[in-house]
């Protein structure tokens, strides 16, 4: 009685932890792929410690059934959906990562099953061992040990990469919290399975020690997803466009739920229910707001204009032009509704005309270098192949960019950046669109055609680099950079494969002593 009681208190009861933070991690945000991950791996944790209660205090004739084919699959279950988890959050530097995710599934699992199909399954657990040695089959238990080992050790590597490869704070901050987090609980299994083998703990002893490690790496994972939940796509693109904007911006969902407001439009709505805002607009057809986005939505259109009257019992009437727009890139299809007041007709013509310019500026431009950004690059590159256009995609990666930060400062960092996207642009030849795809990345598409030297074509463009080092208050940096070329149609037929294609031909560079351009093959 007393081991069954403390094994309720130390393996079933906290397992309801697990059932309580995957339901609360699906709660928060059920089209996240990171947190249905999330969700699965604690599930995953609540059958496999559910499994090892059943077998050890319910149902103890019936361990061999219950580790074959349910502890081993849940504990295979864990270890991928780690693997999986750190591949997602560690985005975009290791979605290239995201192709393997198949074979670290299927790897365990087939290893699993042939031994299920090859070995006896009483030699594979032999329930007659009782003396405190585990009575699994030592083949079938040091590889699953080692797997195990192996896959957070991979995840680890997966993190350590990510953290290394990132530039923004808060994902490296929440890389270094996994890092330190993972560290701890591989050190602690490696602990119990020492003190285990070496016959200081009994298996029973060893699993408690196992459940507790896990159970609060689990806690500090749901903590940390929480508290640094990823940004939603339509929050980053808009946040700037919030706190600048001379109109008002409200954020619809489809049903026409208000999602968020600027800082104007929550002046102008002062002392309305936010739930009661929409209701307050007047059209001259009389339709109201969830009819427009009804209709907007079946017309097919991209955006919408109208002019409303909205009523304030506290400010009085507004005459107002409302534009609509639809985010599809999002999780979720999303409508912005621009709000203009136009009680002075021609200024809020010049406001409108300068708020869409800059709206359409900010989201295809990079704030720092004034180039073009990866969302209109891939548009860019996705309009020539659908015209059928032959071009080089060039991809130019500094050396030692992450050298000069930590020496001179992230400042001279910036103007370093600045300095090489001035470079680019005034060497640009007629038909090059040059931008910059985060970090110390640079992209140069360049027209060709059969005839063309891609050597000459890329050089023409580049060589310049190298002959303007970067000077700033006595400051002198020379210029080192390598590049990678990838030619449409020849080497690949989509944005996705031609970026990649030109990063090996880059990283081929890295490799082999930097500072030059080498065009993509396939012997990559």
């Amino acid at each position: 009685m007393n081991e069954l009681f403390m094994d309720f208190l130390t393996i079933l009861l906290p397992t309801y932890f697990f059932f309580y933070m995957a339901i609360t991690l699906i709660n928060r945000n059920k089209k996240s792929m990171l947190n249905r991950i999330a969700a699965l791996l604690m599930l995953a944790f609540l059958f496999y410690f559910l499994g090892e209660y059943i077998k050890t205090s319910l149902l103890p004739q019936y361990q061999m059934q219950i580790v074959l084919y349910g502890n081993s699959p849940m504990l295979l279950l864990v270890i991928c959906f780690l693997v999986h988890l750190c591949i997602l959050i560690g985005s975009p530097a290791t979605s290239s990562l995201k192709r393997w995710l198949p074979l670290i599934y299927a790897a365990p699992f087939v290893l699993w099953i042939v031994f299920l199909i090859t070995e006896d399954h009483r030699v594979l657990y032999n329930a007659a061992v009782t003396d405190g040695r585990s009575p699994l089959d030592p083949l079938f238990l040091h590889l699953t040990v080692l797997f195990v080992a192996g896959y957070i050790l991979l995840s680890v590597s997966i993190l350590v990469f990510s953290w290394y490869r990132t530039q923004e704070a808060k994902q490296r901050k929440i890389l270094r919290s996994l890092l330190f987090s993972l560290f701890t609980l591989f050190a602690w299994f490696v602990f119990v399975t020492a003190l285990l083998h070496l016959e200081f703990l009994t298996s029973r002893n060893a699993m408690i020690l196992y459940f507790i490690g896990y159970l609060l790496w689990a806690v500090a994972l749901r903590h940390l997803v929480g508290k640094h939940d990823i940004m939603p796509d339509y929050r980053k693109l808009f946040h700037i466009l919030f706190k600048s904007a001379p109109t008002a911006i409200l954020l619809l969902d489809q049903k026409g739920a208000i999602r968020e407001m600027n800082p104007r439009a929550k002046q102008w709505c002062e002392g309305i229910p936010i739930y009661d805002i929409l209701s307050h607009f007047q059209f001259e057809d009389r339709l109201n707001i969830g009819d427009r986005l009804a209709l907007f939505l079946q017309k097919k259109e991209k955006e919408a204009q109208w002019v409303a009257r909205m009523y304030n019992p506290n400010k009085g009437y507004l005459d107002l032009i409302m534009g609509i727009d639809l985010i599809e890139e999002a999780d979720e299809e999303l409508f912005v509704m621009h709000l203009t007041d136009v009680t002075s007709l021609k200024d809020t013509e010049r406001k409108l005309l300068e708020s869409e310019r800059s709206y359409k500026y900010l989201a295809h431009h990079d704030s720092l270098t004034d180039l073009y950004n990866r969302v209109a690059i891939q548009e860019r590159v996705q309009q020539k192949i659908a015209g059928r256009e032959m071009f080089a995609l060039t991809l130019v990666d500094l050396d030692n960019f992450k050298l000069i930060n930590d020496t001179y400062g992230h400042l001279i960092g910036d103007l370093y950046l600045q300095h090489i996207a001035r470079i680019l642009k005034d060497h640009a030849q007629t038909g090059d669109f040059i931008g910059r795809i985060g970090g110390d990345e640079f992209v140069l598409i360049s027209c060709v055609d059969e005839s063309s030297d891609l050597n000459h074509v890329v050089n023409s463009r580049l060589s310049l680099l190298s002959k303007s080092p970067f000077k700033h208050e006595g400051i002198e940096i020379p210029v080192s950079f390598s590049a990678g070329v990838s030619l449409y149609p020849r080497d690949a037929s989509d944005v996705t494969t031609l970026l990649k294609n030109a990063d090996e031909a880059m990283y081929s560079v890295k490799r082999t002593g930097k500072n030059r351009i080498s065009v993509f093959t396939t012997n990559y």
